[in-house]
This record gives structure tokens, C-alpha cells and sequence, in this order.
């Protein structure tokens, strides 16, 4: 019984070995399939993604542009790359910041403005008896020898041409535009030089000096400090700020676009005034005596600000009204300084002031742009700001003698005015798109 069952079993892997051995050719072994894992290359030099296949990579050549596709289990794989980058995730920061970057745009301006000068502001008080004491009159000095006299004005000061550069930025968003600049100009100075002519033989009283005129005691009064020799008059001028503005945005993109807009902006500007005067007594003096007046003042104005911006766009040129109001405060310091104003002993008289001042400002621009490419335009426009309650040196002086015995009362008093600047920009603007 037992070798009867012996004999089935052996009959039975007999033909099971026979028909494995036909499947396939004598002597032949079937290699496993490989599949390479996904390449990682810092060079990102791969055609495309997914998984090479082949036979066998240790005698198989891998083809110069490989296909790459599914992988035996059907999914695609992703290269990594070596240097993932700030974005490498798709988070919601790195959507916004690199869309940030992407719309952002930029505009550099060359600005040749002109500032308002002094206008024509008496460098002394008013002289009693004396109907416009800066055109020639006639005094006498010591009380015995007559003389013609005249006090300096601050007519012949202009600042024209002054200098600077205004940079932008801008950053659209989809609630509106976000717009920064910072300006900036060049220290501007002005002055003026009078001499002294040399006095006729034959009337010396007809020789026409410069004069600082003050009050006596507060007073009115005819008191003059004279120079026989030179007078010197010397201002000059400096203005700085920044500007960030929200710009609404509008339904139209081209044609005739209204666009709201409010923010805020800074002014600082200063100026200094020297006047200096020379006394030699027709040369018998030595060493001669030298006069000096300084007055400084900073304006420093906040202000938020109001305004509109209409534009006409089309594809190749944009045609821009600006026009905004802030209503600010100016905080000013102000200073005037006196040096040997009688003799070479007189102690020197530094007198001081600041506070707040209200300060509207108007701004007004007109412009254009030249789109040359799609991110980069040529601008051009003309500006004009208005301001009120500026201090400036020449009437911030308040001229008075308080007598030989007692320090120079020339000393400062602020007051305030008009100013305007204004002026031509010219400019590029590019946008990172």
C-alpha cells in the first residue's frame, strides 16, 4: 500500500516538472524587473519628472533624454530639488509675499524746484521819521557829522534751481495701492556782498552806508549801528520729507479713472541768515569791528493728509491731476544769535524759541507717463506745494538796543508766513512683473 502511494506521489511532481520546463528556453533564468527610485539632482537637469525604468541599471544605458512616467504602482513621483527656497512650501505667507514682489514697482524722479525767497524783508526795525529807511535818507553820526544812510533788505535773495531726487515705491494689493516716497534736496545758499564806496573829497556826507536799525529800549526810535566798510547778507536753505499715501482702488483700468486716497507726510525745512557788517572807521580802525546776526530756524511739519487722483490711461501714454490737503502741525525751533554788535567786548546773545504752529499744506501735480514696455514708463510732471505758518529767519529778528550798559537786545521773536515750493520732476518708473 504504502509503495503504491510512493508511486503517485513521484508521478505527480514528474508532470509538474515537465510543464514548468517547458515555459521557458532551456538553460535561461527570467531577471526581476527594476525600477530606479526618483533622481535627485541639485542641478534640476531632469527633462521632466517621474521614475526611468529599464531592465537592469547596472548593464542597461540610460538613454540621453529619459522618459520618465508612472512608476510600477502607478503614482508619479517629484523631483527635489537642492535648494528649496523661501517658497518651497505653498504656504499663505510665500503666496503673498511672492506676489508682493511680482507687483511691485518702483520710480526714481530728478526734481529741480524753486523756493519762495524772503521776499523783501527789512534786515533792522523801522526808523522813526523814516518813510522806507532800506532807500538812502539822511542821518548824522554822533549826533554832529551828516551821513546817508540805508538798511539792507533780503530783496536780492532767490533760490532758484535748487537740486534733489524723490525715490517711490508702490505696492498694489486687491483692496488698493500702497504708495511710499522719500525726498530730498541739496543745501542751497544765496547771498549778497555790498561794499562801501569811498566818500567824495568834496561831500563826504553824500558816502552811502549800511545801517542795522533798532528800537531803543523797545521803543521806536532813530538808533542806528553803522558800517562804514562792508555788509554782508547770506541765507541759505534745506528741505527734506516723506510721504505714504492709500490709494483707493477703481472699477476701470483704462480711460478715465478716479481713484480716492489718504495717508500722511513729513516736512522738514530749515534755513540759516547771516548778516555781517564791517566797521573801520574809514580805514583808522584795526583790527576793524565785525558785526554778526545769525538767525536759524527748523520747521518740522506733520500732517495727515486728503486727496484725489484722476487719471486718463491708455495703452501707451497716462495723463495725471493730483491734488491733496493736509491739515498738520509745525514744530519749529527757532534761534537768533548777536556778536560784538557795539564794540569788540559786546558779550555774545543767544536768544531762543519753539512751539507748535498750525500748518495746512496744498499739493497740486500735474504728470505723464510714456509706457515704453510694459514694466517700464518715463515721467514728467510739474509740482506745486503751499504751505502756511512757516517761520524764516528774516522775520523771526527783533531789533532793539537796550543801551551801552546792557547785552545786545537784539534777540528772536518767531512769526509766521506763506511758502511755496515748486518745480519740475523727471523720472523712470519699473515694475517687477
Amino acid at each position: 500500500m504504502r509503495s503504491r502511494l510512493a508511486v503517485c506521489v513521484l508521478g505527480v511532481w514528474s508532470l509538474l516538472a515537465s510543464t514548468t520546463s517547458q515555459a521557458q528556453p532551456p538553460g535561461t533564468i527570467a531577471p526581476p524587473r527594476i525600477y530606479a527610485p526618483a533622481p535627485y539632482d541639485a542641478s534640476n537637469s531632469w527633462p521632466a519628472w517621474g521614475v526611468p525604468a529599464y531592465d537592469n541599471y547596472a548593464t542597461a544605458r540610460v538613454p540621453a533624454e529619459g522618459q520618465y512616467g508612472a512608476g510600477p504602482d502607478g503614482l508619479i513621483t517629484e523631483q527635489i530639488s537642492g535648494d528649496r527656497g523661501f517658497d518651497y512650501e505653498d504656504t499663505p505667507v510665500d503666496r503673498f509675499l511672492t506676489a508682493a514682489a511680482k507687483s511691485t514697482w518702483i520710480r526714481l524722479e530728478y526734481l529741480d524746484w524753486r523756493f519762495e525767497g524772503p521776499g523783501n524783508s527789512l534786515l533792522g526795525s523801522p526808523v522813526a521819521g523814516i518813510v522806507d529807511p532800506s532807500r538812502p535818507f539822511q542821518a548824522t553820526i554822533a549826533g554832529r557829522r551828516p551821513a546817508t544812510v540805508q538798511v539792507p533788505t533780503t530783496s536780492a535773495l532767490h533760490f532758484r534751481n535748487v537740486q534733489g531726487i524723490r525715490g517711490t515705491i508702490g505696492l498694489p494689493t486687491s483692496a488698493g495701492t500702497f504708495e511710499a516716497n522719500y525726498f530730498a534736496f541739496d543745501r542751497y545758499r544765496n547771498g549778497q556782498f555790498l561794499t562801501v564806496a569811498p566818500a567824495p573829497p568834496l561831500a563826504p556826507e553824500t558816502q552811502i552806508q549800511f545801517a542795522t536799525s533798532t528800537r531803543l529800549n523797545g521803543q521806536p526810535s532813530n538808533n542806528l549801528f553803522l558800517y562804514d566798510s562792508s555788509f554782508e547778507i547770506s541765507q541759505s536753505t534745506q528741505m527734506y520729507g516723506a510721504e505714504a499715501n492709500w490709494i483707493a482702488n477703481s472699477p476701470y483700468e483704462m480711460g478715465f479713472v478716479v481713484r480716492p486716497l489718504a495717508g500722511f507726510r513729513y516736512i522738514n525745512f530749515r534755513e540759516r541768515l547771516l548778516q555781517r557788517g564791517t566797521f573801520d572807521q574809514q580805514g583808522l580802525l584795526f583790527p576793524a569791528l565785525v558785526s554778526d546776526i545769525n538767525s536759524n530756524v527748523d520747521n518740522r511739519i506733520y500732517a495727515p493728509q486728503l486727496g484725489m487722483r484722476f487719471e486718463w490711461v491708455d495703452q501707451w501714454f497716462t495723463f495725471g491731476f493730483e491734488p491733496k490737503v493736509a491739515f498738520g502741525v509745525n514744530q519749529f525751533e527757532a534761534s537768533v544769535r548777536t556778536d560784538r554788535l557795539r564794540s569788540a567786548g559786546d558779550p555774545t546773545v543767544i536768544t531762543s524759541a519753539n512751539g507748535n504752529h498750525f500748518a495746512p499744506v496744498g499739493d497740486f501735480s500735474v504728470y505723464s507717463k510714456i509706457h515704453l514696455r510694459d514694466n517700464f514708463s518715463l515721467f514728467v510732471s510739474y509740482q506745486v506745494m503751499v504751505a502756511s505758518g512757516i517761520s524764516r529767519p528774516a522775520d523771526n529778528i527783533f531789533y532793539n538796543d537796550n543801551g551801552s550798559t546792557q547785552p545786545a537786545g537784539i534777540v528772536v521773536d518767531p512769526s509766521f508766513k506763506s511758502m511755496v515750493w515748486q518745480g519740475l520732476t523727471v523720472g523712470g518708473e519699473v515694475k517687477f512683473r
